[in-house]
């Protein structure tokens, strides 16, 4: 079929079709999850294979990256890159149909798929391409954790939330930004063409433009959480404080009723009320218990209750 060096559109096409079959698949399997969760189980299973394979080929087969980089493709670079093609091929088509991706996301694919595709027709720049394939794939697999955990509410306030959160955080910034600016310093330095430098320095831009919406949204979230932590907090001063003065307003309530006897008498022209102990019952009244004598300027007050 159609070939151009390391270029094989037959074999392209052929791992397109078993990642689009793996995805149909998972979607019979599984009917009861949405599309969308099964885009990301074959998106889960690339990253894990994909940067298995950089790793053997960059630490194991060799060349090393970081002092021979621009050289020719070697056999199982051609076999990575041209699967990483099919993939992307195939999440390509699946974004754009169920457009579920914003303008950055799409660009990343869109640049992947030119750049795997021209490492495969010019035959070099196999040995940076895998390794930085490996870099951006392997924290892959935590971002879609951490859609998963959301997509099933174990996410939101929950301590697994925060871990994953921090650990693609970190493992995104030393990989994608440490390694990825020492990988791209040390790539200037070596005899590399135009084209090579050009879609490594696309490739770090755009993982600059991925950590810095990542430190963003990092940064608003636990904004919002210390901002309500704040907010509870105060509430529960202004509860205990409300306790304090009603605890206050009992220990103290018979003090305050002696005190508006004291205030009330006949001369002031108020009426004097008389507490309830000195008040005789009815039964008492009928008996003759308790003497009557009559009490001027006073008010007599209901005692509910009494029989």
């Amino acid at each position: 079929m159609f070939q151009i060096n390391t270029f094989d559109l037959y074999q392209i096409l052929i791992y397109a079709f078993a990642w689009t079959t793996l995805y149909f698949v998972l979607c019979l399997c599984n009917s009861r999850r949405s599309y969308e969760w099964h885009c990301r189980m074959v998106t889960v299973v690339h990253a894990t294979l994909i940067s298995s394979l950089a790793i053997y080929s960059t630490f194991f087969h060799g060349p090393w990256p970081f002092s021979d980089s621009g050289g020719p493709n070697t056999s199982l670079q051609v076999k990575t890159v041209s699967l990483c093609l099919g993939y992307f091929i195939f999440d390509f088509c699946w974004c754009m149909y169920f457009k579920t991706e914003g303008p950055v996301m799409v660009a990343h694919h869109f640049l992947s798929i030119v750049g795997l595709t021209w490492c495969l027709i010019a035959g070099y720049y196999g040995t940076e391409l895998v390794c930085t394939i490996g870099g951006a794939e392997i924290t892959n697999p935590l971002l879609q954790l951490r859609w998963f955990l959301r997509e099933t509410g174990h996410y939101r306030g929950t301590i697994w939330g925060h871990l994953v959160d921090w650990a693609f955080m970190l493992s995104f910034g030393f990989i994608r930004i440490v390694l990825g600016s020492i990988l791209l310093y040390s790539y200037y330095q070596q005899s590399t063409d135009f084209w090579g430098r050009l879609g490594g320095t696309t490739i770090y831009s755009i993982g600059w433009i991925f950590f810095i919406n990542i430190l963003n949204y990092a940064f608003r979230k636990y904004m919002r959480i210390y901002k309500d932590w704040v907010k509870s907090k105060k509430g529960l001063v202004r509860n205990g404080d409300l306790r304090k003065d009603s605890n206050h307003l009992t220990s103290n309530g018979g003090a305050q009723s002696d005190l508006v006897l004291s205030s009330s008498n006949g001369k002031d022209g108020g009426v004097a009320v008389i507490p309830e102990r000195e008040i005789p019952s009815q039964r008492e009244i009928k008996n003759g218990v308790t003497p009557l004598t009559p009490r001027e300027s006073l008010v007599v007050r209901d005692c509910p209750g009494e029989s």
